[in-house]
């Protein structure tokens, strides 16, 4: 699906309204892998999960216009740092719609001034997430065959 340049691409707080949203983001088991996590297959155990999540840091969707195409979320790692982690659906890939979310999300950190920091792992072979990163001034800080992991200075 092309973006129409003309809509505006925003982030906001995942609401409960969301939560079928969240719900298809997640239902994608290629997304999920893609962005490395492991999520159990029972629905129960999912909403836990995303309950969890809502109360432990802020989990963003990513929106263009009317349409939620992605989300985000940022955790407190420890004092100054945060972690985020991200994803975009299928449709709305490779143009350019999640280093501009992320460049957002990055300027709403920057603007609260608690965090010094940010942090992201990618899967190794994940060449389109390491893009949005470096594309936002992350740089690699170690990695193995598996996992790079990165590292943003906001101070």
């Amino acid at each position: 699906m092309q973006a129409d340049p003309q809509k505006q691409l925003d982030i906001r707080l995942v609401t409960e309204a969301d939560m079928g949203f969240v719900n298809q983001c997640f239902s994608d088991p290629q997304l999920v892998k893609e962005v490395g996590l492991t999520l159990s297959d029972n629905p129960s155990a999912r909403q836990w999960a995303f309950a969890m999540w809502r109360q432990s840091g802020d989990f963003w969707v990513i929106t263009l216009g009317d349409s939620r195409v992605g989300l985000a979320t940022s955790f407190v790692i420890e004092k100054g740092v945060r972690e985020v982690g991200y994803l975009i659906l299928r449709p709305w890939q490779g143009q350019g719609l999640m280093t501009r979310a992320l460049q957002i999300l990055i300027s709403n950190l920057r603007a609260g001034g608690q965090t010094k920091r940010v942090e992201a792992q990618t899967r190794g072979d994940n060449d389109a997430s390491a893009t949005v990163l470096a594309r936002n001034g992350f740089i690699r800080t170690a990695e193995n065959e598996a996992v790079v992991n990165w590292c943003l200075e906001l101070s």
